[in-house]
């Protein structure tokens, strides 16, 4: 994880005010990765004390003790696997006002501030925009709609964008060394996840990735009077957001199949499935898949009835490619 957080520009941005001890008292630091959140806000922590990259021993213990969470001057909340609440935002106000001791600042890390609800990120609203001398705020948010707009007026946004799957793969050749995955396996749960580790390593893990994939091609490949029994099977998976993205990167694959000579797609070990879709689908109704799946997605986020909206999604562009083909 560490290696994909400091190639980030919100990491190279946040590690360059640290050098010169010009930082704010305040950031958001927005990932949607929840599994790795925590470990991503310890790596940002350890630059406002200087050991992000230990070179001494000092600075390596340092580290260690940021990672155990045990360093008195870097203090989290809430508990991990917790949702921070009102007794945690009055522990925050109640330390805040302690000098700190082993260092010159104090660092307060919260995460994941998007699952607190409206009264203990009120409860903060004070603390964040006047805080006591030398007192920096580290808050992380897996998505930044549930954030208030008075917390997020007074914190400066880092937001780590979705990562490529080819650093996925690379990362999820490091954790799983030795584990019996194959390379296919990395290169489709990093196509699947949406750009986010944790959902690359939850479908890794899971070992349903394989089946997520046939899924999104049984859509993809379908007919119109084949569709109402696809989704009441792939309707209720548990897996909507990585079957969204699916959808979409074989949508891609396919117009990047069908537009440019020689191109490879990006689920290459699904070439021959990709090449069908190719073949099916029309250029204008590809491009119109990606921005129906944005739309999908969002319905999704606010809690839309995934079967019907999967059905629907699949309908509109089954119908859109059947209407341009007859422009043709």
């Amino acid at each position: 994880m560490q290696t994909l957080i400091e190639n980030t520009r919100a990491y190279r941005l946040l590690k360059a005010e640290c050098e010169n001890e010009r930082f704010s008292h305040a950031y958001l630091l927005l990932m949607d990765d929840a599994r790795n959140l925590r470990a991503a806000l310890k790596a940002f922590a350890k630059l406002f004390f200087h050991c992000g990259n230990p070179k001494t021993e000092r600075e390596k213990t340092l580290s260690d003790r940021i990672d155990a969470e045990n360093f008195s001057d870097c203090l989290f909340f809430p508990d991990a696997d917790k949702k921070f609440v009102v007794d945690d935002a009055e522990k925050v106000i109640e330390e805040s006002v302690l000098k700190p001791v082993e260092s010159n600042k104090k660092v307060f890390v919260i995460g994941d501030f998007a699952e607190a609800n409206p009264a203990s990120q009120n409860k903060l609203l004070k603390m964040l925009e006047e805080p006591p001398e030398n007192v920096v705020f580290l808050l992380g948010a897996t998505t930044v709609f549930p954030v208030l707009p008075t917390v997020l007026s007074r914190v400066e946004k880092l937001e780590i964008l979705p990562f490529e799957p080819a650093p996925i793969v690379a990362a999820l050749s490091r954790i799983y060394a030795g584990k019996p995955y194959a390379e296919t396996d990395f290169e489709l749960v990093a196509a699947a996840s949406g750009g986010s580790l944790g959902a690359a390593q939850n479908m890794l893990e899971g070992g349903d990735y394989k089946a997520l994939v046939d899924d999104a091609f049984s859509l993809c490949l379908c007919m119109g009077a084949t569709l109402p029994p696809l989704v009441k099977r792939i309707g209720e998976t548990k897996r909507k957001k990585e079957l969204l993205f699916l959808l979409r990167v074989i949508f891609r694959d396919a117009l990047v199949l069908r537009s440019v000579s020689g191109a490879k797609p990006m689920l290459r070990s699904e070439t021959a499935r990709i090449t069908k879709a190719a073949e099916k689908y029309t250029d204008s109704s590809l491009v119109f898949a990606q921005e129906r799946i944005s739309k999908a997605e969002k319905e999704v986020f606010f809690n839309a009835f995934f079967p019907q909206c999967l059905e629907v999604l699949i309908s509109d562009i089954l119908l859109e490619n059947a209407k341009s083909k007859r422009r043709q």
